[in-house]
């Protein structure tokens, strides 16, 4: 008995595989987040010239995060029906290449507003297979620390990719930042092709009958994650005026912008082990509700450190939800359909990612600097307030797979 346990809590290595590839896409990814925002300062807008850089911010981190969503629950469906997970993500990744390269030879506004669009599109299409594939490398009494573990890797990218990209910016350029972020997504295709095989999808029939309540837990569990990067994308619509009102450097933003995920990648696996130990529900609820002060002081900081510890805070609310949202999910789904059931998941989160700068850009460049800071910790209470009465936790759910091993 005390072998089989010891087995059951064995990860797949092809788990590792997939993580690290994902660490070389997701630093590109950051270093284009951070980028892109300041880049389109150069920009020239063909149909509305007087458009002010706050708003082009948002707009430009929207229309990714819209088109991420929107491909997402397609390609989910898709990657169920046809039971493959690795051509979605090879597709993905290929897109992510062709427009990082194709950004340093745009110089209009509603050029770079389409390869974002693009971008989305393929990126987003990958999504639902990769976090289908991490489900089927862990067993669901292993799944927050593997979901953990992933999100730590891409998460470690993406947060030291924004400082990259400060730096690659401000001694390089941007076209250096664009094709550093092309060849990044490249090493990372090359080890998807040849390091990590296709996943099918498992049936769990017990944590199926455990989990019969409907799809609204998974609406739920989805505008939470929705609220949550709502809060955490909100100020990428406002990098150009913090540069002004902090008097900072683009370096000192970016550190700024990287605490956020340095602390939530460190913190990550940590809580999926939680998770898995002392439930799903508690700490998505300790995050949320953590949250909203943080989102309120990001609207009255007087200096970049005060940014700085904000944003790491952000991170550890982040880590408390992100991590066990996506292990409930697949808990609810009982291993069925899991790239089309989490896909709910994934799609709010990058409508998170699209409409937080949007909310940022527009109340803040059209009403106050502090407004959308208000409108978004309204928003989360509401969330708090839908998980406390609609989530139901499958608390048998975590004794039930013991195999190990997926094929």
């Amino acid at each position: 008995m005390v072998e089989t346990d010891h087995v059951a809590q064995r990860l797949d290595p092809k788990l590792y595989i997939l993580s690290v590839s994902k660490f070389f896409k997701d630093l590109g990814t950051g270093i284009l987040a951070f980028l892109i925002p300041l880049y389109i300062v150069q920009t020239h807008s063909v149909f509305v010239p007087e458009i002010p850089d706050v708003v082009k911010a948002g707009i430009v981190t929207t229309v990714f995060g819209l088109f991420n969503a929107f491909s997402q629950p397609i390609s989910g469906r898709l990657s169920d029906r046809l039971d493959k997970r690795k051509p979605f993500v090879i597709f993905g990744l290929a897109g992510f290449i062709a427009a990082s390269v194709l950004y340093s030879y745009v110089y209009v506004f509603e050029h770079v507003v389409l390869l974002r669009a693009i971008q989305g599109i393929t990126v987003g299409a990958a999504v639902p297979a990769i976090i289908a594939m991490v489900t089927h490398f862990s067993t669901s009494s292993t799944r927050g620390r593997a979901i953990g573990i992933y999100s730590s890797m891409r998460g470690f990218g993406y947060g030291i990719g924004a400082m990259v990209g400060g730096i690659v910016a401000t001694y390089y350029g941007f076209t250096a930042g664009f094709y550093l972020c092309a060849f990044l997504g490249l090493i990372s295709l090359l080890l998807v092709q040849f390091f990590v095989g296709e996943t099918h999808d498992r049936h769990e029939k017990q944590i199926t009958y455990l989990n019969n309540s409907g799809s609204l837990q998974f609406h739920a569990l989805a505008f939470a994650m929705f609220i949550m990067m709502v809060g955490i994308m909100i100020i990428f619509a406002f990098l150009p005026e913090y540069e002004v009102r902090l008097q900072s450097s683009q370096l000192s933003l970016s550190i700024a912008v990287s605490a956020y995920v340095i602390s939530r990648v460190t913190l990550q696996t940590p809580m999926g082990m939680l998770s898995d130990r002392y439930g799903r529900k508690r700490l998505i609820l300790y995050g949320l509700l953590l949250n909203i002060p943080v989102v309120l002081g990001l609207g009255y900081v007087t200096r970049v450190e005060e940014l700085i510890v904000l944003r790491a805070l952000q991170g550890l609310c982040m880590a408390s939800v992100e991590t066990p949202v996506m292990a409930l999910a697949v808990d609810l789904a009982g291993g069925a359909s899991v790239s089309a059931r989490v896909s709910s998941i994934t799609s709010a989160q990058a409508a998170g990612t699209a409409f937080g700068p949007l909310i940022g850009g527009l109340l803040g460049g059209y009403v106050s600097f502090a407004m959308p800071f208000y409108v978004c910790a309204a928003m989360m209470a509401v969330s708090l307030l839908i998980v406390i009465h609609m989530v139901t936790e499958p608390q048998l759910a975590r004794n039930i797979d013991r195999d190990p091993r997926r094929s």
